[in-house]
């Protein structure tokens, strides 16, 4: 009877781990997907340095500039290459919604809570900052103390504009222009000391004019970055994306496509605090 008994228990116990491990694998998650090695890769082309090109029926047959750039070496860091580029204009539909048809996007994209429920975000691969342009002759300031006694002007309604109101805050009243020509006239007759603008347009800003004005003497903290948005679920993993970028950055790749598309690389400018 013991015996009898025993086998019983035994028999019970395994049937008992038998049905555990069924529903185990019944509820088990689904694997995740494996990352494709052609990658389809969303913009929303206007910008000449940034991103442009042709498109026919939403793809995109020629595509050039910084981010287009990125995106290629972006995708040989992963061991693949960019399958192909389509667009989606504005630059806000991309991520309306959850997003579909692409495993990357690039456009100029901040990691706002919009941005971040829409899909995984990368760490800025771009300098959002504003960068500050010195009138010819002026050498410095080196800190935002000395940059503050200066005389500075911006574009009027600009992101610029505001850093220049809540970062700068110059002892002055600060000179505020209609566009970029105006600018440059203030800085080129001295009307102005230090010009205020994005660090990701300062390179444009100066090319063509260094008899006329100084150098970018900096940059004031002002944003997060641009960011990669990586669609969920598509075998793209954010994280990798992340190594990837910092492999670009640490082997000169990042430095070189600014340089190349914006004139400089915003990111060895001086953080002016």
């Amino acid at each position: 009877m013991r015996l009898r008994a025993l086998g019983l228990v035994a028999l019970t116990c395994l049937a008992a781990l038998s049905t555990t491990a069924s529903a185990g694998v019944a509820g088990a998650a689904p694997p995740s997907p494996a990352r494709p090695s052609g990658l389809v890769v969303a913009l929303s082309l206007g910008d000449p340095a940034m991103q442009a090109g042709v498109v026919r029926g939403g793809e995109v047959v020629l595509a050039r500039g910084f981010e287009v750039g990125l995106a290629q070496a972006l995708a040989r860091r992963l061991g693949g290459r960019v399958d192909r580029f389509v667009e989606m204009r504005p630059a806000a539909r991309l991520l309306a919604g959850a997003p579909a048809g692409w495993h990357l996007a690039l456009a100029a994209i901040e990691p706002s809570r919009a941005a971040r429920s829409a899909a995984d975000l990368s760490v800025p691969y771009l300098t959002t900052d504003a960068a500050v342009v010195l009138r010819r002759g002026l050498t410095g300031p080196r800190r935002l103390a000395e940059l503050r006694a200066l005389v500075v002007c911006a574009v009027r309604g600009t992101p610029a504009s505001r850093v220049v109101a809540a970062s700068i805050r110059p002892t002055r009243s600060a000179v505020l222009v209609r566009g970029e020509d105006q600018l440059r006239t203030l800085l080129r007759t001295g009307a102005c000391d230090a010009a205020v603008v994005p660090a990701v347009e300062a390179g444009r800003f100066v090319r063509g004019h260094a008899r006329e004005l100084g150098p970018v003497a900096g940059r004031v903290a002002s944003g997060d970055g641009l960011v990669v948005a990586v669609a969920r679920g598509t075998g793209v993993d954010v994280a990798t994306v992340d190594r990837a970028l910092g492999r670009l950055r640490a082997d000169g790749t990042l430095g070189r496509l600014a340089r190349s598309w914006l004139g400089l690389d915003p990111a060895r400018l001086r953080v002016l605090r």
